[in-house]
């Protein structure tokens, strides 16, 4: 009998390359939602402002019914709970009947002689409107943790966000350099020499500018071919220089520091090369506003100028604000009535609609316990994408670690969380941060028919 032959499998079908998947149309939507939001002014104006919470329900509605469900993290229901007892109080803040004490409802009831709605807010309906951004802001979250679970779409966002801060950076140029200083067919009516592209104030584009530069980058690691590298990295060199032109002091440090995040969080050692290079741009840019003509900028860091800043009277009067009721607060989104009642003599040609400090415009208008909550579900959030970024270098999660640093940052000295384009976009990053993405389809194994028995 001969001896038997090894059975060999024979491969009758080979692999098909997994193909990539496209955006699901909710997807799309968000992504359509993200690159609207900073075009109408930053949408932080009425209307505009509207309109994108209308976009964000309408979205999280549809994805809810489609059956989408986030994965809860421990971070993330402790950033829930955090949140619901805020977002609770604030309609507390709104009630009626709750703030009979409050001297302003008698002043009101002797002027008007009509009964006083004696809220804890003393201004109840702007708290009322507060707390639907809040939800608005918290369902931006809920979006990117619920839709945005999957690699090919996750990468969808990030070349989105770079694209989209690639063009405002070419148009804030340009309006830059044509002396227009402009912002579509409006003349600025505001820092009209130095760059803002759709935004009205430039800390808060500083700050969007960093995280379309940090997106470029992220693109330009996640692209196939050398020439859309070289593409994306010229995005991020145009955002970076549009970023300086705004000549924010604490805006460019912010950023500074969170594409230093965006370095080094990752699982692999620091890529000492790169940030051997950012360093020389950092320490270029000053020689790069010398040529611009913006030589001014530095006169800014005069330690008189610093000290001579309108804000640290801000934060003193605030401050007084907490003090007069730190644990109830004064109602979210008081802030405009509320200057008017505490700034002293110091700021009496000051006209100011925020407290140029997130935290501390927090304390004053939610109480101490519910701005502590509120900032602190903004933390974990960041903190769970700097664990899901250190882990397995996810560059989503890396991207939402680097948009959360500057935007937390830098609210501690001024409220560009407080525009309504840039929390949507930094919310939907760290609510995507956590979720779990799912790898390009696998490859179908290959059929295999076994060889035909050998002959006795």
């Amino acid at each position: 009998m001969p001896p038997l032959t090894p059975v060999v499998p024979r491969q009758t079908q080979s692999p098909m390359p997994a193909r990539p998947r496209f955006p699901s149309p909710e997807v799309t939507a968000l992504i359509a939602v993200l690159a609207w939001a900073p075009l109408p002014l930053g949408s932080n104006r009425p209307w505009s402002t509207a309109l994108l919470m209308v976009m964000v329900f309408g979205l999280a509605a549809t994805v809810s019914l489609r059956g989408s469900r986030p994965v809860w993290s421990p971070e993330r229901r402790l950033a829930l709970a955090l949140f619901a007892g805020a977002f609770g109080w604030t309609l507390v803040q709104a009630a009626p009947g709750l703030g009979p004490a409050q001297p302003h409802w008698d002043a009101l009831h002797s002027l008007t002689g009509q009964i006083p709605w004696r809220s804890l807010s003393i201004t109840p309906w702007a708290t009322a409107d507060g707390g639907l951004r809040l939800a608005g802001y918290a369902a931006a979250a809920w979006l990117g943790a619920a839709a945005l679970d999957n690699a090919s779409e996750r990468r969808a966002v990030i070349l989105t966000l770079a694209g989209v801060g690639a063009v405002l950076a070419v148009y804030a140029l340009i309006v830059q350099f044509s002396g227009s200083y402009t912002i579509w067919w409006w003349k600025k009516w505001i820092y009209q020499d130095v760059t803002t592209a759709t935004f009205v104030n430039r800390n808060t584009y500083c700050i969007y500018a960093g995280i379309g530069v940090a997106a470029a980058l992220m693109a330009a690691r996640c692209a196939s071919r050398s020439t859309r590298r070289w593409v994306w990295r010229l995005a991020a060199g145009l955002g970076l220089l549009a970023a300086v032109l705004t000549e924010s002091r604490w805006g460019l440090a912010c950023v500074a520091a969170g594409l230093a995040g965006l370095a080094l969080l990752r699982p692999s050692p620091p890529p000492w090369r790169t940030m051997g290079i950012g360093v020389a741009v950092l320490t270029a840019a000053p020689v790069a506003l010398v040529l611009a003509g913006q030589a001014r900028f530095f006169a800014r860091f005069d330690p008189a100028f610093v000290l001579g800043d309108v804000r640290w009277d801000l934060y003193r009067v605030t401050l007084d604000a907490i003090r007069a009721a730190p644990w109830t607060g004064h109602g979210l989104g008081s802030f405009p009535v509320l200057y008017h009642q505490v700034r002293d003599e110091t700021l009496s040609d000051v006209l100011v609609f925020q407290a140029h400090s997130v935290p501390l415009e927090l304390a004053a208008e939610l109480g101490l316990p519910a701005a502590l909550a509120l900032t602190a579900a903004f933390v974990l959030l960041v903190v769970e994408a700097a664990r899901r970024a250190r882990r397995d270098g996810d560059p989503l999660a890396r991207l939402a670690a680097a948009a959360g640093i500057m935007a937390g940052l830098h609210g501690l000295l001024d409220f560009s969380m407080q525009t309504p384009a840039l929390a949507v976009t930094v919310l939907v990053l760290l609510g995507a941060a956590g979720s779990a993405s799912a790898a390009a389809p696998a490859r179908s194994p290959a059929h295999v028919d076994p060889a035909p028995p050998p002959a006795p």
